[in-house]
């Protein structure tokens, strides 16, 4: 009886463990490729920089919250009538928690990363300038910006994210579907 409370204690702390992990590895990554491309970059660069990872936040987010609010039932339908994708969308489906973990995870490494970027330019201006009041407002303003745009994404793509979820569920099932073997 013991064994068995020992071995669901640990499998319960699997999964968390593995998405730390998943988190730092991604965060890592991310974040030197990042420092690579951001170090001697212009502005137009970094801002280029930051919209790939506020695109990225916000695209994760809203496939994340769709596979969540996906029924099973169409993509059983789908799956009798032998759909492209549809087997792959009701195991994303059935994980659907698991799933929205690791959109999370990139999400939130993404958002984090654009906000380092937005230092960067902040940064750069900084260096420009001889720190007056006009380089506060402009770091300030920077942060806005990035913010603003980051939530008004969010705010749209989930809409669209739960109003087509189907559709979205079954095209990320096709795009996976691509990385798993067969048999």
């Amino acid at each position: 009886m013991k064994t068995e409370k020992n071995t669901k204690s640990k499998k319960q702390w699997l999964w968390p463990v593995l998405i730390l992990i998943l988190a730092f590895t991604i965060s890592f990554g991310f974040g030197i490729l990042s420092e690579i491309s951001l170090s001697r970059a212009t502005i137009f660069v970094a801002i280029l920089v930051i919209m790939v990872f506020v695109s990225i936040s916000i695209l994760f987010d809203m496939i994340g919250l769709a596979v969540a609010s996906c029924s099973i039932e169409p993509f059983t339908a789908m799956s009798a009538r032998k759909v492209k994708g549809s087997k792959q969308a009701l195991h994303l489906i059935k994980k659907a928690d698991k799933v929205g973990s690791i959109c999370d995870v990139i999400g939130d490494v993404c958002g984090i990363l654009s906000g380092a970027a937005g230092a960067s330019i902040v940064a750069k201006i900084t260096i420009a300038s001889n720190g007056d009041f006009k380089t506060v407002l402009i770091a300030s303003l920077v942060s806005a910006v990035i913010a603003g745009i980051t939530i008004f994404g969010k705010a749209v793509f989930k809409t669209i994210g739960i109003k087509h979820c189907n559709s979205i569920t079954l095209t990320l099932a096709r795009f996976v579907n691509i990385f798993t073997r067969k048999g």
